[in-house]
């Protein structure tokens, strides 16, 4: 008989003896069933984030920074350099024939959540005219637009959600002055989580000399490289241009790898219990089986197709139970919403999640499997002979 049709044959065997040992077999099934669930649950934290942090972005659009700056935090561009990026060539006009691109200055705001009272900090954003025509998809749904050279805002409908004092009339008060609320807009993803003002006003009360990025257009998604290769060959320009994607992504990376990084630990330490009782439950197996597979070597069984067929019956145990906490997860998460880090996201259980959360309960049952199958396939012959 060949190695195949031997390892046919006892997969086989070792199915049909599974009615027999279903309560061993259910201990392997619940205890991968409560790891998977748990990785993916977690991770659909990070996941979430990451699909947040993607909406809205335009593969046309980018964000000009000052030369290694690690975020738009940490850029400064000075006036001149301002001008030079706006004038540069392939960036998008607009109807009325200026390029569409846009000084922004970041600042910072707080207020207090209406569920707990507590603080928190949130952008604040100084723009100009044209801002709005780069980000269009920002738009005001209530109130008026804030007047240039006036303490006045508009609020993101997310800020008005989750802030006290954050309806229109209200006034925030901030680096000493009170800015009128004058109206309320609606974007997506972390556009809708600031405040906007006049840029120029909310330089002079940030005591502000540069700007942190300037936000364009390009003609086309293709165009990034060379409107990025015309400001690498101005020598007064040496600044970074990232798309809005990576600078998305880039904002909140330290937020999911943190997440991540959590959600892989308290897996890993699962996993570690969750497996020491696979392989106590594979050696209860084996045991129970010692007498047969010492017989099947006797009759010439090789030691390879032993060592495989447990190793499968481990693994066709333990998917079940990563079926099972996928279900788990994507039932009870899936689209939840959540707001840590004072940002508002859903949860997502993506196919990505899915096919590691079936990968994670396969390494487990290799790993669950791999000893008492090697004590299998090293079961004396002579014990088939006693047992006869």
């Amino acid at each position: 008989m060949t190695a195949f049709k031997q390892l046919r044959a006892l997969v086989q065997m070792s199915l049909r003896g599974i009615p027999q040992r279903l309560g061993t077999s259910i201990v392997i099934v619940i205890g991968t069933m409560c790891v998977v669930a748990v990785l993916v649950a977690m991770l659909s934290l990070g996941s979430g984030l990451r699909e947040f942090s993607r909406l809205g972005a335009r593969d046309d659009r980018v964000l000009v920074l000052s030369k290694g700056a690690t975020g738009v935090p940490a850029s400064s561009l000075e006036n001149a350099v301002v001008r030079t990026i706006i004038d540069a060539p392939h960036i998008k006009k607009g109807d009325d024939g200026k390029p569409l691109a846009t000084a922004v200055v970041n600042a910072s705001a707080e207020g207090r959540r209406k569920i707990d009272n507590a603080r928190v900090t949130f952008p604040f954003l100084g723009v100009d005219g044209q801002y709005f025509k780069v980000y269009p998809e920002q738009r005001l749904i209530a109130g008026r637009m804030f007047n240039p050279a006036v303490y006045e805002v508009i609020v993101s409908q997310s800020r008005t959600d989750a802030l006290k004092n954050f309806d229109i009339g209200n006034k925030l008060h901030l680096r000493g002055v009170d800015w009128m609320i004058v109206g309320r807009y609606q974007g997506s993803g972390v556009a809708d989580l600031s405040i906007i003002g006049d840029g120029d006003t909310v330089r002079s009360a940030y005591n502000k000399t540069t700007v942190e990025d300037v936000d364009a257009v390009l003609e086309s998604p293709a165009a990034v490289d060379a409107f990025r290769a015309a400001l690498a060959s101005n020598p007064v320009t040496a600044v970074d241009v990232k798309t809005e994607l990576e600078v998305l992504l880039g904002n909140n990376k330290g937020l999911t790898g943190l997440v991540d990084f959590v959600s892989y630990f308290v897996a890993v330490v699962m996993g570690i219990g969750a497996t020491l009782a696979a392989v106590n439950v594979m050696y209860a197996v084996v045991d129970s089986r010692r007498r047969e597979i010492a017989t099947l070597r006797a009759i010439g069984f090789g030691g390879g197709p032993i060592v495989v067929s447990v190793l499968i019956e481990s693994i066709l145990l333990a998917l079940p139970g990563a079926l099972l906490g996928v279900l788990i997860a994507w039932l009870f998460f899936n689209g939840n919403t959540v707001s840590p880090f004072n940002i508002t996201f859903h949860l997502a259980v993506t196919p990505a999640l899915v096919a590691l959360g079936i990968l994670w309960a396969t390494v487990m049952g290799i790993l669950g499997g791999m000893a008492p199958a090697v004590r299998a396939a090293r079961v004396p012959v002579a014990d088939a002979l006693r047992a006869t």
